[in-house]
């Protein structure tokens, strides 16, 4: 009798840790970023069907909040477009995935070169836009100009626009 009441005992108490191990109840971990939380060395790749869109890397991320990231010594890859940015530093949203670019900003290709002092990226509107001044130099050409808006395949610079061509 005793051998069937212990064993009765096990399984109960075995099914009820079972059953409240598998519950959810709610909780999920909560982990607080900010007051001085940070990441050094960090690397962000993302992806699309099996090819490189992007690389992030940053010799640090500081947390200041739940959804700000202030990020130093920023280099951005776009492989597909051979383009490399560099700045000394950003702020990412975490929310909205929206990146201010500010610092000494130098994005370079094999045929032009592009220095800005703040750009910002809106990634709902998939966009790169600066108030500030903006210069591309090229093999034979230089523009400068404030207010660029910059899509996947054009940039357009809308005020005080200066351009030197250089012929053979």
């Amino acid at each position: 009798m005793r051998k069937l009441l212990f064993l009765l005992a096990t399984f109960f108490f075995l099914g009820v840790t079972g059953f409240y191990l598998s519950q959810d109840f709610g909780m999920k971990p909560k982990i607080s970023l900010g007051d001085q939380s940070y990441m050094d060395e960090i690397s962000i790749t993302q992806k699309k069907d099996g090819a490189v869109k992007w690389a992030l890397s940053a010799k640090r991320a500081e947390f200041l909040n739940n959804s700000d990231v202030k990020l130093n010594d920023l280099k951005i890859l776009f492989p597909e477009k051979g383009l490399t940015l560099t700045s000394e530093g950003g702020m990412y949203n975490i929310e909205d995935k929206n990146l201010e670019i500010s610092g000494h900003i130098n994005a370079s290709t094999k045929d032009y070169e592009i220095v800005a002092a703040k750009l910002y990226w809106d990634a709902a509107k998939n966009e790169l836009v600066s108030d500030d001044k903006v210069k591309i130099v090229g093999k034979k050409f230089a523009v400068e100009g404030d207010r660029l808006i910059a899509t996947k395949d054009r940039a357009k610079l809308n005020s005080n626009v200066k351009a030197v061509f250089g012929g053979k």
